[in-house]
């Protein structure tokens, strides 16, 4: 996946699937539209950063087995951590569901050969992934938001519990995910 010559570049490139093109589309797409998420939330525009979460993006989504997407996560974190105020905003799982998907497609990305096409059974299963991850999110978000409108008092042993609850889901959706041991190969 890391061509050593510019000859075999542009081999990799002549010989990537149209599934792949599409692939890197998205990988490409999401991060910047996560960036025009934190830009909706606070109201204010942040171009010299869209540019460069779209040239990382852009380059990890060429050379998906590099550490630019990590890099393209943590700019995306850090401006919404810098940039916007509060939790209860709608853009906040929209933001938080445009990077899962961009980190699963650079993974996906990444375990498969730029000429090779991912099968159907691999893709519906990381997009099943992906809709659990999206819909924890989601539901965890909006736990957050009522319990924001609540204004009670905090509570250590509650909010200790609810964490034990949800790493308990996790792991038996996990669990479950990986089916029996005489399944796997």
């Amino acid at each position: 996946m890391n061509p050593q010559t510019p000859q075999e570049w542009i081999d990799d490139v002549l010989e990537t699937s149209p599934q792949q093109w599409l692939l890197r589309l998205i990988a490409v797409v999401t991060p910047v539209l996560a960036v025009l998420a934190a830009s909706a939330a606070n109201g204010r525009a942040w171009p010299v950063g869209m540019s460069l979460v779209a040239g990382l993006a852009l380059t990890s989504s060429l050379r998906p087995d590099a550490d630019w997407a990590l890099a393209v996560i943590v700019i995306v974190g850090w401006h919404w951590l810098a940039a916007v105020d509060g939790v209860d905003t709608i853009w906040l799982p929209v933001a938080s569901v445009l990077l899962l998907v961009f980190h699963t497609v650079v993974a996906l990305l990444a375990t498969v050969p730029s000429g090779g096409v991912v099968p159907t059974i691999t893709f519906a299963r990381w997009a099943g992934r992906v809709a659990v991850g999206a819909g924890a999110t989601v539901g965890l978000w909006l736990m957050v938001v009522a319990l924001d409108q609540r204004d009670a008092r905090g509570n250590a042993l509650l909010t200790a519990l609810a964490l034990a609850v949800v790493a308990g889901a996790a792991v038996l959706i996990r669990a479950r995910s990986l089916g029996p041991r005489s399944q796997q190969v």
